[in-house]
């Protein structure tokens, strides 16, 4: 009985030999032999088609601010400036490589319509938030209750703010070819970049943060082109932050 379960394994095996499927792929293609194409709509030069016209071939495509592994994707570059589209094309093991540049001219204003985009960042010029020391409650961090405006039960105001070295804090949100977030802190200058949901309303900031923050997403519950507050949302509870624009006064 032994000696037909190891029979049996070995057809198996056999069956199972990957080296079949690696002389039924096609062979290697050459640099030479990519075709793709990356075509601009025209109208709306910031919607993109790609598309893999390489025969027995995997696509991955890398546009700087995404990427794509489908064969045909359509895609939005909302900011203006040029991008560097790199096809990956994938067969038989290896992985052949060729880019081609797209322009653009100026932002997206489809992807942008929303007011959120113009009152946080002032567009392309950006705009720069403090905190909002001479709000009218006398608090600009703190904590309070699950739908609290400003902190209620812990409150910081110029004296805390000064002691922990923030209170001049300079915050720049900006649509100058990116998302780009930059922190003015204790005399260091800090670059990142921001994500803004405009539907669920909330703001997450990577290689920095705001001023005190905590890394996390915040939600946004009160913005105009004066008055930013965020908020870590608890249980029945939430911590706040309260900025304003530069020159701004209450």
């Amino acid at each position: 009985m032994k000696r037909i379960h190891l029979a049996y394994a070995l057809l198996l095996l056999a069956a199972c030999d990957p080296r079949e499927d690696r002389e039924n792929m096609p062979a290697p293609v050459d640099r030479a032999q990519l075709k793709f194409s990356v075509t601009q709509q025209a109208g709306y030069d910031n919607k993109v088609m790609l598309e893999n016209q390489t025969a027995g071939t995997i696509a991955y495509w890398d546009y700087g601010i995404g990427i794509s592994n489908k064969q045909k994707d359509t895609i939005i570059l909302p900011f203006a400036g040029t991008y560097n589209i790199k096809f990956y094309a994938y067969s038989q093991g290896r992985t052949r490589k060729r880019f081609r540049q797209c322009y653009r001219n100026k932002n997206d204003a489809n992807y942008f319509s929303n007011p959120m985009w113009n009152q946080l960042t002032n567009g392309v010029a950006g705009k720069v938030w403090v905190w909002a020391i001479d709000e009218p409650n006398g608090a600009c961090y703190g904590n309070g209750s699950g739908g609290a405006l400003t902190p209620e039960w812990w409150r910081v105001g110029v004296p805390d703010l000064t002691s922990w070295g923030v209170l001049n804090d300079e915050m720049t949100f900006d649509l100058n070819g990116a998302a780009n977030f930059t922190k003015v802190s204790k005399g260091k200058t800090e670059k990142g970049f921001f994500a803004l949901d405009t539907v669920k309303k909330t703001i997450k900031i990577t290689g920095s943060d705001i001023s005190n923050g905590k890394n996390i997403t915040y939600t946004i519950v009160k913005i105009n082109n004066n008055e930013l507050t965020v908020v870590e949302q608890g249980d029945g509870w939430r911590n706040l932050w309260l900025f304003k624009r530069k020159g701004f006064a209450y």
